[in-house]
């Protein structure tokens, strides 16, 4: 059987109950505010301007793209920016920027109604959505308006790319629809294309998470020195074993470095924390407002939120993700905060980066708890050679003038005076 956009709009529509009644639960258990509810369905105020909406799943994705977003405004002060998100606390944070003509709001549904009511109450005039967010009835009923629609830092998975290819319809509606993409790396360059985008609709690969912008973050007083200090960063589960083992090594040399450890999860705390003593190190934990002591060797940072402070405050960062099998986390981030990066065997997510620095000398990929001791070690040693390594890989990647000159090409001329 063939896909097509009425199949999917019939089989969204029938979700639609379900997923109504799944933001109410939320609103009444005060997970979500009701303005979130209403927000969903595209309702709001009506603006008085026009604007250039833009959308990210989530907090990872538009504060990456936070430098792009800056730009446009600078570039067309006539034109708001309608940010929308999957997440409340998408929109809290970039509401919380306070930039000038920007505003946040929950991501109205896939529908034809909700989209042409959030089309219509916010004047827009061109739609950009980052990364994997690939929503048919959004793209579609905003290109039937003539209104550009932009893909950034677009990325596009095998396992995606085989379910879109069995959707014939319904895919080549939706990427007719598309003025322009930017590819994310070139293995989603070439999905794209074999999916049907054509040449005249690419634009150069741009990876988003490469421009972040390092946050003002003052990490609280240590008892190290930052040379002493080293991060294990958003740890998984399969993960915090190896870097523990690792830091049984190295509590255990002349320089005696102090671990900080911050899981991915901070609900796990408790069985990290059993690990940690089983170990027989020292431990301090952030949430039970326990401070770390000359004789600390492992703060285990359980909290949210607060990756900056403790980027800020290691000269060496373990970006985890990378040895267990969730394909690394982003290398740019702890770059933009002088850190030093390693990383383990599982960088597929980063794939091209993680080869440049490692070339480059900017990084050191490990394989286990032994290399990992070695390579924290190494770094401690002279963590400003690996530093500056890093940000001249990094610096050559993190070109945005030309995407938004591309952009700007597509949107509506400017008001004369």
């Amino acid at each position: 059987m063939r896909h097509n956009l009425l199949a999917y709009r019939i089989a969204i529509s029938a979700l639609a109950p379900i997923l109504t009644t799944l933001f109410a639960v939320r609103t009444l258990r005060g997970q979500e505010d009701s303005a979130a509810l209403t927000q969903r369905f595209g309702l709001g105020p009506t603006e008085t301007g026009h604007s250039i909406w833009l959308h990210g799943a989530s907090n990872g994705e538009l504060h990456s793209a936070r430098p792009l977003i800056e730009d446009l405004r600078e570039a067309r002060p006539d034109l708001g920016i309608v940010v929308t998100t999957n997440t409340v606390t998408g929109r809290n944070m970039v509401n919380g920027w306070q930039i000038e003509g920007v505003r946040a709001y929950c991501a109205p549904l896939d529908l034809r109604a909700t989209t042409n009511s959030f089309l219509t109450r916010h004047r827009i005039v061109a739609l950009i959505s980052l990364e994997n967010e690939l929503w048919p009835n959004r793209i579609v009923e905003t290109a039937r308006r003539g209104l550009p629609v932009c893909l950034i830092s677009a990325k596009i998975s095998r396992k995606s790319a085989k379910i879109w290819k069995r959707m014939p319809g319904l895919r080549s509606k939706m990427f007719s629809s598309v003025s322009m993409i930017a590819p994310q790396d070139r293995g989603s360059r070439n999905r794209f294309k074999a999916l049907g985008i054509r040449e005249r609709q690419l634009a150069p690969i741009i990876e988003l998470k490469s421009l972040y912008r390092a946050a003002d973050a003052t990490p609280p007083a240590l008892p190290k020195p930052r040379h002493a200090i080293w991060l294990a960063a958003s740890t998984h589960e399969g993960e915090e074993e190896q870097v523990l083992d690792a830091q049984v090594t190295l509590a255990a040399s002349d320089t005696a470095p102090m671990l900080i450890l911050a899981p991915r999860h901070p609900r796990r705390a408790p069985e990290i924390r059993a690990m940690i003593e089983a170990r027989g190190l020292t431990c301090a934990q952030r949430s039970r407002d326990e401070q770390p002591t000359p004789e600390t060797q492992v703060y285990l940072v359980d909290t949210m939120g607060e990756m900056p402070m403790w980027y800020r405050a290691a000269a060496a960062t373990f970006v985890a993700g990378s040895l267990v099998d969730k394909g690394g986390h982003t290398p740019f981030e702890p770059a933009a905060y002088d850190t030093g990066i390693i990383h383990g065997w599982s960088s597929r997510n980063f794939q091209r980066i993680y080869r440049d620095l490692d070339t480059s000398g900017g990084a050191i990929r490990v394989a286990n708890a032994a290399e990992l001791a070695d390579a924290v070690a190494t770094m401690l040693e002279n963590p400003d050679h690996y530093i500056q390594s890093a940000q001249q890989v990094i610096s050559q990647t993190a070109d945005l003038a030309p995407l938004v000159a591309r952009i700007l090409t597509l949107l509506p001329s400017a008001p004369q005076g």
